[in-house]
């Protein structure tokens, strides 16, 4: 069981990441902003974020960067999950320090595939 913090503005999505998270018996927390998931990152420390990069009030890169700063989420893998498949995109995400790229509109077991991948390792996927 891990604790995963998803973070994206769009409630089909949130609802159903937690959905898939918790039949896998997860830990979750959700935040609706960039600004509102790095509080609870920092407050929370989960093991893994599934961040979304276009949000309203902070975009994703941003809170991906602020959360590599922060040396008390270190650890803490990051999945971008967002509709941008561009190679651009997913080069920076990984340059931010993103360990994997999920392109909506993605599966249930794609979702937990990714997660069981950052709970066993060390690398990164999705790279191009």
């Amino acid at each position: 069981m891990a604790r995963v913090l998803v973070v994206d503005d769009d409630e089909e999505i949130v609802e159903f990441s937690v959905h898939c998270l918790n039949s896998e018996h997860h830990e979750v927390f959700t935040a609706f902003s960039g600004s509102q998931g790095c509080e609870i990152a920092e407050k929370e420390k989960p093991d893994i974020v599934i961040l979304d990069l276009m949000m309203p009030d902070m975009h994703g890169f941003e809170v991906c960067q602020k959360m590599r700063e922060d040396r008390r989420l270190k650890d803490t893998k990051i999945i971008i999950s967002t509709a941008k498949s561009y190679a651009v995109d997913r080069k920076a995400a990984l340059r931010l320090g993103a360990n994997a790229y999920l392109v909506k509109p993605y599966g249930a077991q794609e979702l937990l595939d990714t997660v069981k991948e950052m709970l066993e390792g060390p690398g990164t996927r999705g790279s191009p």
